[in-house]
């Protein structure tokens, strides 16, 4: 496509300069590629203007807020830029989101669950699906990694485009509160907008709990899905589902008295779980081989918006029974005869880690070993908090790395264990394959063991570097060493 004819009716007198693909980040710009320029939260796209040419732009469109570098490509100024990117992503992959099935999930925790549970599904029922977030972003059998929950406009626009091409005309994406304050996915148009929960993250970004919960609540309001799913259990949930209703088609689920759709959780064991569900299309009785109660909150969002999508009620409730765990969530390793179960999962947040640990307490018959970090840069308010949850839910604590960034590992240990009463009881070790090592070693026939926070990651990230790393692998070659 052309440069002007991408530009039309927005500008006049642009060069006809044809353009192979836009970017925003400077990394992601190849020969023929059109660089867009913006400002950010702590600087400017034309800082990377000069990388951007060396790596094959043909031309630089940016916002006017400052002066343009002088380089040896075209410089095009467009005023308000940054309230067209979608419109031009739009424009350029000519992916129309009204053309397929979407279904949006915003929410502290279970975003990632409840999307690859959506995926998941609709992958079985029409052949192919897409998936956009945590795990990455395209067809759900070949994702691409990603650097972001919700993409920027482009790559989301190019994802869109690539998933309709392959057949994949339901996708389920991840949406987090920095995409939809930043307008990321504002020309997206959602068919279901789901709601899991809120509680304490990404304060070091939004100001305080109040802004963050406005931040979600805009895909209920700004979006205008057909169907809004939300979960009646959490306080600001069931304040939405007040002031929702009437101006929107809203769901309610949950497990507290009130919800529309609730289920009852009959039983668990070692192969998973027992539900009864009560819903507006009838009652029903599955098994899931999930585990960890919090996950039935993630089935009934997940049956909610499969049923209100065009699946029959009892279609919905033979493929609940079909969904397999998430990569990195609650993914259970190990139990051979005398060795521990390790379970590992990608709770990073107090409410997430409280929810794995009493989770896998009810499957547990003799000790809890939780072996968690925190990221560097980051929330430091609740690392403290992590320590509490940890200690007062788990036999055992070892305290590790997660992702330090910048930060120093013992800094952010230290910050981890002024949260706790007895800091003296945990093993301390920086290092993650060996602290990784240590606990499992420390655990036994009965034990469960907990590896906490980085869940499907095969990296991590230090002092600007992504260092390969897999908790998965580590706990494999644990395993298979003392087998």
């Amino acid at each position: 496509m052309s440069l002007r004819t991408l530009l039309e009716g927005w500008l006049h007198a642009v060069p006809d300069v044809s353009v192979a693909g836009l970017a925003m980040d400077s990394r992601q710009v190849g020969p023929g590629t059109a660089f867009v320029a913006v400002r950010g939260a702590s600087g400017h796209g034309l800082d990377h203007a000069e990388e951007a040419v060396r790596r094959g732009a043909v031309a630089i469109l940016h916002d006017g807020r400052r002066a343009p570098p002088d380089l040896d490509v075209p410089m095009v100024q467009f005023d308000g830029l940054g309230q067209h990117l979608g419109e031009l992503a739009s424009r350029f992959w000519a992916a129309s989101s009204e053309d397929m099935t979407i279904a949006a999930v915003t929410g502290t925790n279970g975003k990632t669950s409840v999307a690859h549970f959506l995926a998941q599904t609709w992958q079985r029922v029409h052949g192919r699906a897409g998936m956009v977030g945590t795990l990455g972003y395209g067809p759900l059998d070949e994702l691409e990694p990603g650097t972001h929950t919700t993409p920027d406009p482009f790559t989301l626009n190019r994802v869109l485009a690539h998933c309709m091409d392959s057949g994949a005309d339901h996708l389920a994406m991840e949406v987090s509160s920095h995409a939809l304050e930043q307008g990321r996915v504002d020309t997206v148009q959602m068919d279901a907008a789901i709601f899991t929960n809120l509680s304490r993250d990404h304060l070091d970004y939004h100001a305080d709990m109040q802004a963050y919960a406005a931040a979600k609540r805009r895909l209920f309001t700004e979006h205008a899905p057909r169907f809004s799913i939300i979960n009646h259990d959490d306080m600001t949930g069931r304040r939405w589902v007040r002031e929702l209703s009437g101006q929107q088609e809203v769901l309610s689920y949950g497990l507290m008295p009130g919800a529309e759709l609730t289920a009852e959780l009959l039983g668990q064991d070692a192969d998973g779980m027992a539900l009864r569900l009560h819903s507006p299309w009838g009652p029903a009785e599955l098994r899931s081989g999930l585990m960890g109660s919090f996950n039935v909150s993630n089935l009934l969002a997940t049956a909610g918006a499969l049923t209100l999508l065009g699946l029959p009620w009892s279609d919905t409730v033979r493929e609940l029974e079909l969904i397999k765990p998430v990569p990195g969530r609650m993914r259970r390793l190990g139990g051979a005869p005398g060795q521990p179960v390790v379970v590992i999962d990608y709770a990073h947040t107090p409410d997430a880690l409280a929810h794995s640990l009493s989770a896998i307490r009810a499957h547990l018959s003799g000790r809890l070993v939780c072996l968690f970090g925190c990221g560097g840069n980051r929330d430091r308010g609740k690392r403290a908090e992590m320590g509490q949850v940890a200690e007062s839910l788990s036999d055992a604590l070892v305290v590790t790395s997660d992702n330090p960034r910048f930060e120093s590992v013992n800094s952010i240990i230290n910050d981890v264990l002024r949260g706790m009463k007895d800091p003296a009881r945990v093993t301390v070790e920086p290092d993650r394959a060996l602290a990784i090592q240590r606990a499992i070693r420390s655990a036994g026939p009965g034990d469960i063991v907990l590896v906490a926070g980085k869940g499907h990651e095969r990296w991590q990230e230090i002092a600007g570097q992504k260092i390969p790393f897999s908790d998965e692998s580590t706990v494999r070659a644990v395993l298979e060493a003392a087998a």
